[in-house]
């Protein structure tokens, strides 16, 4: 499930396809579209795989044998947002100043984070690009305009998942809406972690693989 949240909480939660139907995709951005739907999908039956060639049935025994035969250690596959998330996250709040903000995002090395209330409540992300709108030269100088706070650059609108949501589905929602990262928020509205790109491509690398069945 995703959800979008903005000043005044939560505004809507629903699968992907309806998520379409309510925030428009960026443009050239939808990923090419799959007959399978994937939250809530059954998942392949313990017991057989599939080679790569032809869809034969392997037995686990068989794919045990192989790990061993490599000396790689066994590990269980990914499935949901709540094995690869990052926690805890990097917030900023509402009321920081854009400087004080532009100062941690260099010191944390991240490019965008996800924006607290007072109440600990999710309403908004902010990026280093939302940051360059209030970069103004004053007599060769670069500096930031004064006065101004994280509530007046960041982005009003945060597309969030459930701990439970399918990894691929988050990647398509990321395609399609170049999105840079995704919040995982729990059902008491609570900020438990952050899936970001590097996440999804550190699963990759690891053993095993990410789940990524088409």
């Amino acid at each position: 499930m995703f959800a979008i949240y903005d000043i005044e909480g939560r505004r809507f939660r629903d699968s992907l396809e309806n998520l379409r139907k309510v925030k428009k995709i960026n443009d050239g951005a939808r990923a090419r579209p799959s007959d399978k739907t994937y939250e809530g999908e059954q998942r392949p039956t313990q017991g057989t795989t599939h080679a790569a060639s032809g869809g034969a049935p392997v037995s686990n025994q068989a794919v045990q044998a192989y790990r061993e035969m490599l000396q790689l250690n066994r590990r269980e596959p990914i499935f949901h947002a709540s094995q690869l998330m990052s926690h805890p996250v990097r917030t900023v709040t509402m009321d920081m100043g854009i400087l004080a903000a532009q100062r941690y995002f260099h010191e944390q090395g991240l490019r965008q984070m996800p924006v607290l209330s007072v109440e600990q409540r999710i309403v908004g992300m902010l990026s280093v690009e939302n940051l360059m709108q209030f970069i103004v030269i004053d007599d060769g100088h670069v500096r930031y305009v004064e006065g101004k706070r994280v509530a007046d650059a960041m982005s009003h609108q945060v597309i969030t998942a459930d701990p439970v949501s399918d990894v691929r589905r988050i990647a398509q929602a990321m395609l399609e809406y170049h999105l840079h990262s995704v919040p995982i928020v729990d059902e008491m509205h609570t900020l438990i972690g952050i899936v970001a790109r590097s996440d999804i491509l550190r699963a990759v690398m690891n053993d095993p693989p990410l789940n990524m069945w088409s």
